[in-house]
């Protein structure tokens, strides 16, 4: 099934320049080449016949506004509609009919089946590190907690794929997203998505790429082995230290320690943005996979928004 091409704007759409415009929207236009994007979103439709869909680039650009601003289907079908700085930039003219919110349900669940759910942050990364704004000097790796979209009761089973844990003697019960995030410009290299009860440390692996200098975490992340495993791979180990019964540390480990934690925080960026702005404390689906596409967009997003402030476009 070929899928149609951006629509052209028509003659309606020349006075949408003089209409109020979205800054960010419009500088992201300018500074990010979709077109690798929309290859691969292209690729999810390798038909011949039948109707023409939704162009997916139309739909991955919804997506990415709808995760941005922490909005439902049904919203974000409302203001895309309504906002003519958001149906530009999704590529929609005047004449042209925004896709209802059946159809992004079906575009995530498309993504889902042809694995691109945890592929996409990759496809923009490509761009930003050929912009030379992911530098690899150093990793900082950490987790956050994310409630699940369902709770688990005596009335209903809840999510399968969620746990429990306690933090600061709060039971939780969701998702613990597990991220590492570029230190020079806080830009996300890698994302994993577990039920919240898997410890940080067994994502450490997974999240490290191993062409870093350094790479940062907090105590949790902290043991003999994963030190020979950085030792290995000839990784700088920033982990902070972490004492033991009878094993106190000693000043200069505690002074080690100090100096880490002002350049580790600097991860906290990403989990206040997403939980302040983009209203990510909790994950909006039922399931590993539609939450690990959530995840994917909700990476995306905060690293678009930094490209935008770093290129000044």
């Amino acid at each position: 099934m070929e899928t149609t091409s951006n629509p052209q704007f028509g003659l309606l759409d020349t006075f949408m320049p003089a209409m109020p415009t979205n800054d960010f929207l419009e500088r992201l236009e300018r500074t990010l080449d979709f077109k690798p994007i929309e290859k691969a979103l292209h690729a999810m439709y390798p038909g011949k016949w039948g109707r023409p869909p939704c162009p997916p680039l139309v739909l991955f650009k919804m997506s990415l506004l709808q995760h941005c601003y922490g909005l439902s289907d049904p919203q974000c079908e409302e203001l895309v509609k309504d906002r003519l700085s958001w149906r530009r930039f999704a590529g929609l003219g005047l004449q042209d009919k925004v896709p209802d919110e059946t159809t992004l349900v079906r575009f995530r669940q498309r993504l889902v089946e042809h694995g691109l759910h945890e592929k996409l942050l990759t496809l923009v990364n490509r761009q930003l590190e050929q912009k030379g704004f992911i530098l690899k000097t150093c990793t900082l790796v950490d987790a956050t907690l994310l409630q699940a979209a369902r709770r688990a009761d005596n009335t209903t089973s809840g999510d399968e794929d969620a746990g429990y844990t306690v933090k600061k003697g709060q039971p939780h019960y969701g998702y613990k997203a597990h991220v590492a995030v570029d230190e020079s410009h806080t830009l996300i290299r890698n994302v994993e998505l577990t039920s919240a009860n898997v410890h940080d440390c067994r994502e450490f692996e997974a999240l490290v790429k191993g062409d870093e200098e350094m790479v940062m975490a907090d105590k949790a992340y902290w043991s003999k082995e994963r030190s020979r495993w950085c030792e290995r791979r000839n990784i700088g180990n920033g982990i902070l230290r972490k004492a033991f019964r009878g094993q106190p540390l000693d000043k200069t480990t505690l002074l080690f320690n100090r100096l880490m934690s002002r350049v580790r925080c600097g991860i906290e960026k990403v989990f206040g943005w997403w939980k302040r702005s983009a209203l990510y404390r909790r994950v909006r689906y039922v399931g590993r996979e539609p939450n690990r596409l959530e995840l994917e967009f909700k990476s995306i997003c905060w690293n678009l928004k930094r490209l935008v402030t770093l290129t000044g476009a």
